[in-house]
Formats: C-alpha cells, sequence, structure tokens
C-alpha cells in the first residue's frame, strides 16, 4: 500500500509511521514523500528518525549497529533522515541530555538550510526587477515559501528543546 505525506518535523513523522503500524502496515520503503507499506501484526513496530547528514559514514555505522544489536533495524536512509524500527518500545534517545542535542543537531540543520533560502529568495526577488517572467516570480515564491518552513521548523526545535530543559 502506498501513501504520500510531505513531514519537516520527524516527531510527526515518526507519530504517522507509528500510527500506521499500529493500523498494521509497516514501512518498507520511502521515496519523495511516497511510503510503501506492507502488512504487519498491528502495533508490530515502533518507529524513530534519526538525523543523519552531519554524522560521519564511522557515526553513521555505528548507530546502525547499535541499533541492530539492541534488536531493531535500520528501515532506510534518505536525505538528511535515517529510519528505524523495533519491535515493542523503541527510543533512539532516552536520557534528556541525548534528546536535547538531537533537536540541537536537527536546529542547526534547519538554520543552514534556512539561510541558503533566505539568500536564494533574496537573489530572486532582486532578479525581478530586470527579468520579470511567470518563472522567475515562481520561483521568488518558492524560496520564499521554503525559507519560511524552515524558520518555522527552528521555531519548533527551539520550543521543544526549551520544553526538554525544563524537564531537566
Amino acid at each position: 500500500m502506498y501513501r504520500f505525506r510531505l513531514y519537516y518535523d520527524k516527531d510527526k513523522e515518526e507519530e504517522y509511521l507509528n500510527e500506521m503500524s499500529a493500523k498494521g502496515y509497516a514501512m518498507k520503503h520511502y521515496f519523495l514523500g511516497l511510503y510503501d507499506f506492507e502488512e504487519c501484526n498491528p502495533n508490530e513496530y515502533t518507529y524513530r528518525i534519526d538525523l543523519i547528514n552531519d554524522m560521519t559514514f564511522k557515526e553513521r555505522k555505528e548507530l546502525y549497529d547499535l541499533v541492530r544489536e539492541s534488536g531493531g533495524e535500520h528501515v532506510q536512509s534518505w536525505g538528511f533522515w535515517a529510519f528505524f524500527r523495533k519491535r515493542g518500545k523503541f527510543e533512539l534517545y532516552s536520557d534528556r541530555e541525548s534528546q536535547i542535542h538531537q533537536y540541537e543537531r536537527i536546529r542547526l540543520a534547519f538554520l543552514a538550510l534556512a539561510f541558503l533560502e533566505v539568500i536564494s529568495a533574496i537573489q530572486q526577488w532582486i532578479r525581478l526587477d530586470w527579468e520579470n517572467t511567470i518563472s522567475e516570480r515562481a520561483f521568488a515564491v518558492i524560496f520564499t515559501a521554503l525559507a519560511t518552513i524552515f524558520i518555522y521548523q527552528i521555531i519548533k526545535t527551539t520550543i521543544k528543546i526549551r520544553q526538554l530543559k525544563a524537564m531537566i
């Protein structure tokens, strides 16, 4: 079964994957927002997602090995993210300090992406002064929308970090 969804929030994506598992569907593949599910026992798996773009090859391998040794599996990596699952309860980061660190890493990735999109949007809006075509306007709007999405995610991760720090 295929489902299309786009997420910029790893918590919401994990929630979606775990809801699908509760309904008896396990993710087996993902590409550009298209999830491929296969039937499983309801609640058979718990899914977790981690940012991997800032990890070295060795760090990624260590993470994959750690998950495998704990009885989980690396389902797939795509872009900045790695998808993991395990039968039963499963947490990648069980203590508050490591959870905070994970969200700080995610916030840093969104900061970099937001910076690039803001620069691209500014350049595109300036470019409209000498080449005001439909395609140029469309790119300006797209870059601005992406910058807005990434800035929103920075705010959300900052709030999540503050909440986690308040629990310590």
